[in-house]
């Protein structure tokens, strides 16, 4: 498998139409829908985590979006950045939650556990550790996999600016052997990712840039990765955010119910004991 990318393909239009909107989930394991979300509410989360780097001093007091730069994702306190984004809140709008059924044609539960991020230019250095390989949500999270992972940008995105990319179909082959993988750390731990060679040749990379009020929706078991932000002349900051969402009669498991902050705090649950290799009943 190579980094050569196919674009999405825009399901907007099948929002309406039930049986092809499943026909093509079920076949390519994702759905992508463009200027669906409120654009004003995807501003006020930009401008909340803007807020947050600002107040914790990794950006200038009256630094815009248009100007955002930052050092390091890294030195950034992660935990304390959840105070000032109000992710709960937009996920759960009347207006996005519309979204969601339409998406899944039934009332839905939104998990409680958000990432954000807020990653800059990396151009002409390592790829960043702290990005993801190759991996499924379903190796981490449980115990039900009929949850869709969903990944929003808060600010527009482009091929040097990075997001994610998602492998054509690979949720159809369930779940895959994932192998240590020391060039991505979490939490000072390897990440656990699937080798690029497991791959077929039918399953090739999709990726496209992405405005706010895009959002892309995915399996439990679709493969994907992050991919970096390499952006110059100028550099930009690729923002966004990313949560779950199931249906609402579905088992609720640990990481559906607890704040990212909290599960952060604890290795030997949910995504964490994973990623430490902590063993844990807890799903």
């Amino acid at each position: 498998m190579t980094d050569t990318f196919s674009d999405y393909a825009d399901c907007t239009p099948l929002l309406d139409d039930r049986e092809a909107l499943d026909r093509f989930y079920d076949e390519h394991g994702y759905v992508y829908l463009r200027g669906v979300m409120d654009r004003e509410l995807v501003r006020s989360a930009a401008e909340q985590m803007l807020e947050g780097l600002i107040a914790l001093g990794h950006a200038a007091p009256g630094t815009t979006l248009d100007t955002l730069a930052i050092e390091s994702f890294e030195a950034v306190d992660e935990v304390a950045m959840h105070g000032y984004v109000k992710y709960d809140e937009f996920w759960n709008h009347p207006s996005t939650v519309k979204v969601w059924e339409k998406v899944f044609g039934e009332p839905v539960f939104v998990f409680r556990s958000t990432t954000i991020r807020y990653y800059p230019s990396a151009a002409g250095s390592a790829e960043p550790s702290f990005l993801t390989p190759l991996h499924q949500d379903g190796f981490y999270i449980g115990p039900n996999k009929d949850f869709r992972t969903v990944w929003l940008p808060l600010m527009p995105t482009t091929r040097a600016i990075g997001g994610v990319a998602i492998a054509d179909g690979s949720h159809k082959k369930g779940p895959r052997e994932h192998v240590l993988t020391e060039n991505f750390r979490r939490f000072g731990h390897p990440v656990r990712g699937v080798p690029a060679r497991h791959f077929g040749p039918d399953e090739r990379l999709l990726f496209s840039p992405m405005e706010p009020g895009d959002v892309l929706l995915f399996h439990a078991f679709t493969c994907h990765k992050s991919i970096p932000n390499v952006s110059v002349n100028p550099a930009g900051m690729r923002m966004s955010m990313d949560t779950r969402v199931q249906p609402a009669a579905s088992h609720r498991g640990f990481n559906a119910l607890t704040p990212w902050p909290e599960s952060a705090k604890d290795a030997s649950k949910g995504i964490l004991s994973k990623i430490t290799g902590t063993p844990t009943t807890v799903e």
